[in-house]
């Protein structure tokens, strides 16, 4: 199995066509034919289902392709190592990171980081919900969470604080909660199932006035005056500047285990685009993240 078949393999699978894929890496249509049934036969198992009109990944074939992604990129790291030229990185990043921070905190930056490093072509996938990164072949995650998965190796961006927060409208209308105790007489807005546990130790469970699912939605929700909500300073460090939301109870933080942290599975050598990716992030937002005054 040489290094040539894998990238061949790689970009069938991505445009969906030999024919393609051989003009792309500068083969005859044939010749990257021979060479896919050649890695079939060594692999002992099929990678493709042909038809006349299109080529497309068997189940194996899935299963298959984060892995030769890695090979491939382990291959590419080592030969840029020996070779001086690792700084000279290339191909596809295929990162997600959950929507709001990425449209808040990544998506401005991105310009400048391609006007960089030109020859690393970027794939985002902008969700909330928590990916795997195996199955969508992803080289790196950006996460706001506690960290779970111990197969991850993680670097963090920077911290993830969270403050009580309410629009100087509703305090006025219902009264400045003193205490946590007085939030069971305030109306309040949360993700399912939410404690809010503060670095006293104590903990309750708000009154759920409106139950969300979206942070964005959350906090517009919080400017309109529909309640008190537990929200992250990168999300609203503009709307307290603005004056839209005041902080509640400040003299009772909240205690958080979350970060934003950049997440890559171990056990591999770290590719060139991805390193350069952790590294332009860190010179954003470590050691103090802009959007955190305190």
């Amino acid at each position: 199995m040489d290094i040539v078949s894998l990238r061949l393999f790689l970009a069938v699978a991505k445009l969906g066509s030999v024919t393609k894929a051989a003009q792309q890496l500068g083969f005859s249509a044939a010749s990257a034919s021979a060479r896919i049934y050649k890695l079939e036969e060594e692999l002992s198992f099929r990678l493709f289902n042909r038809t006349t009109r299109a080529v497309s990944l068997t189940t194996d074939g899935v299963s298959f392709l984060p892995y030769a992604q890695q090979s491939l990129e382990t291959l590419e790291a080592g030969i840029g190592a020996i070779s001086g030229e690792a700084e000279k990185a290339s191909g596809v990043l295929k990162m997600t990171m959950p929507g709001s921070f990425g449209r808040m905190h990544i998506i401005p930056f991105l310009s400048e980081f391609k006007e960089a490093y030109p020859l690393i072509n970027l794939d985002l996938r902008l969700s909330d919900e928590v990916l795997d990164v195996v199955e969508g072949a992803y080289d790196l995650i950006i996460r706001n969470a506690p960290l779970m998965d111990s197969s991850m190796i993680a670097r963090k961006l920077a911290p993830d604080s969270r403050i009580l927060v309410a629009s100087p409208q509703y305090l006025e209308k219902y009264g400045t909660p003193l205490s946590p105790d007085d939030l069971a007489e305030h109306e309040c807005i949360t993700f399912a199932n939410q404690k809010w546990v503060f670095s006293s130790g104590k903990f309750i469970s708000p009154n759920r006035s409106v139950v969300i699912n979206d942070g964005e939605a959350m906090r517009m929700l919080l400017e309109s005056g529909c309640g008190i909500g537990v929200k992250s300073m990168w999300n609203i460090y503009q709307s307290l500047e603005s004056g839209h939301l005041v902080e509640v109870l400040p003299d009772h933080p909240l205690r958080t285990d979350s970060a934003i942290w950049a997440l890559y599975l171990g056990g591999r050598v770290l590719a060139p685009k991805v390193r350069l990716m952790i590294d332009f992030l860190l010179s954003k937002f470590h050691p103090n993240p802009y959007w955190d005054k305190s």
